[in-house]
């Protein structure tokens, strides 16, 4: 009697591995484009009133673009749908605020009001690097101790008031920004790493369910120290 071959399937860690491994890529590739949209030209949109609508729309599907590729990473990560609703929820508010009060900075007289927006709430980096920080602690499922390592975009605020009192240019000063606000957005990730290691927790929770696996089957373990391995990018 013969046996049909029976098809190779992807371990349940491996298949979370590879989502969570997509979902922080897809992420940091959709923060990239809404940071270099809102950072861009897309401000023309406040301050030329004759802009023609064809480079409008442009500029719209651009950022709407980029903030559909976030969504869709945070969609990825094999959290349940609560917590992915809701990371993309923050996201997305993120990206609003930001729109927002760069409308406002640029077209209302706030005088020094208006100086103080720029490295604040209506920073980009500032305001995405927050943003995007705690939607991934939240869809990561972090202990509240986590969300301490927020604190930190106080340094790209101190940063970029810095950059513009010192009167450096525009180009320099975004490609700083940049690569500080991605040091930021890893030591947050860091941080809830930290966190839930203090507090003894494992892995987010997934959409596979314990009661699926087999029956005494053990947890894989590292061997650096003999701790159940979690899924996915550690941060």
């Amino acid at each position: 009697m013969s046996y049909a071959p029976r098809p190779q399937t992807s371990p349940p860690s491996q298949t979370l591995a590879t989502r969570w491994l997509l979902a922080l890529v897809t992420v940091s590739l959709g923060g990239y484009l809404v940071v270099q949209s809102l950072s861009g030209q897309f401000i023309q949109l406040f301050l030329n009133a004759r802009l023609d609508a064809s480079v409008g729309a442009l500029l719209v599907l651009q950022l709407l673009f980029a903030v559909a590729v976030t969504v869709l990473g945070f969609f990825f990560a094999p959290a349940t749908v609560a917590r992915r609703s809701i990371a993309a929820g923050i996201a997305v508010a993120a990206v609003l605020l930001v729109a927002l009060f760069q409308a406002v900075r640029l077209t209302a007289r706030l005088g020094r009001g208006g100086f103080l927006l720029s490295f604040t709430v209506a920073d980009v980096f500032v305001m995405m690097t927050l943003g995007l920080g705690l939607a991934w602690l939240i869809v990561r499922s972090r202990p509240g101790l986590s969300f301490v390592s927020l604190a930190l975009v106080v340094v790209l605020s101190l940063a970029h008031w810095g950059l513009l009192m010192g009167g450096i240019e525009s180009a320099t000063t975004q490609i700083m920004m940049l690569i500080l606000s991605a040091v930021v957005v890893a030591a947050i990730g860091w941080g809830g790493v930290l966190a839930s290691r203090m507090s003894g927790r494992g892995a987010a929770p997934s959409l596979y369910s314990a009661a699926a696996q087999p029956p005494h089957q053990q947890p894989p373990h590292t061997q650096q120290n003999d701790r159940p391995a979690e899924r996915g990018p550690v941060i």
